[in-house]
């Protein structure tokens, strides 16, 4: 049986997202990971109230640590022939106060957002099929071009990212400039890797959902910017283009990953309903080499592991 993983679904985007795969792909299993181990088997019970799909399971998964993010992988490579044909990279947070650190001491932002998934990613490739989808959850906050209410990103390096200096800056500014730059690395991430995938069929792509108020997102938001967030800014979605109910988000990124419709699509990232170009930076090839090299380093993975393992079940080698 295939295998769709989907993180961050125990809310907001992620939810609905599980949600419409369940309805959408009735013969394999969904798989939800949760740091709560309770949470993520009552979002379970309620998926399976709604769709009556039979076959969901939640395992434990902090993408804050990278201990518990190879847990999950070996507790998950342990399952007879193991075929995952979907991974949703959807987990995120976007911190505004004061400077947060994950278990392996990386920046929150940057440590979950980006190498979080990253990690998880290389260390699930072996048991993707051929023909599998790997999606990254992005934000149009990545180009500043966009104009968009967050601070817009400033790629310097990935040990400068994970471990960044202290600044006089407000941390609401930096905050949000953290946040934007691990989106900017979600799609640098994608393009990398379905460049070092071409000789598969895997299909690697970024997924912007967005401005999707309501979800949790919000949570480090002054008690204002949080009211706002959650009872005016979805009035935006009646009338205003890339502005999404969590419902409508979670089910455009389903479709992105399962339906027929986007089964060429490959390396790209989809906004809206449509495949549009990203930002200057995110075409820097120095930039992308920098961030694959570095957080191969700092997650302490290996591809040529992964290519290895991949080259004995597809018989192919990846450049």
């Amino acid at each position: 049986m295939n295998s769709i993983v989907i993180t961050g679904a125990t809310s907001g985007i992620g939810f609905e997202c599980a949600l419409r795969m369940a309805e959408i792909a009735k013969n394999e299993q969904i798989i939800i990971p949760a740091r709560n181990v309770k949470a993520g088997k009552k979002v379970i019970e309620k998926i399976k109230d709604k769709t009556r799909h039979k076959n969901l399971i939640s395992l434990e998964l902090d993408l804050a640590s990278l201990q518990s993010i190879r847990q999950f992988s070996e507790k998950l490579s342990r399952e007879k022939n193991l075929s995952i044909s979907i991974l949703i990279n959807n987990a995120g947070v976007q911190n505004i106060g004061k400077t947060q650190y994950t278990t392996d001491g990386f920046e929150q932002t940057f440590g979950v957002n980006h190498l979080g998934a990253f990690a998880l990613t290389i260390q699930l490739l072996p048991f993707m099929k051929n023909d599998g989808h790997i999606t990254f959850t992005s934000s149009e906050t990545h180009d500043p071009a966009l104009k968009t209410p967050i601070e817009p990103p400033i790629y310097t390096s990935t040990q400068e990212l994970a471990f960044p200096k202290e600044t006089s800056e407000k941390q609401n500014i930096v905050g949000q400039r953290r946040y934007s730059t691990s989106k900017l690395c979600n799609i640098m991430t994608t393009y990398e890797l379905q460049a070092r995938l071409k000789l598969t069929n895997i299909r690697v792509n970024a997924y912007d959902p967005g401005l999707t108020p309501g979800t949790g997102l919000a949570r480090t938001y002054t008690p204002v910017m949080r009211f706002l967030w959650n009872n005016v800014f979805p009035i935006l979605t009646l009338f205003k283009s890339n502005v999404h109910t969590p419902a409508q988000a979670g089910k455009n990124l389903a479709n992105l990953a399962y339906s027929e419709k986007y089964k060429d699509l490959k390396g790209i990232y989809f906004s809206d309903g449509k495949v549009v170009k990203t930002s200057v930076d995110s075409y820097n090839r120095r930039f992308q080499k920098d961030l694959w090299n570095g957080s191969l380093e700092l997650t302490k993975t290996t591809f040529t592991e992964y290519q290895k393992e991949i080259s004995k079940r597809w018989r192919q080698v990846i450049e």
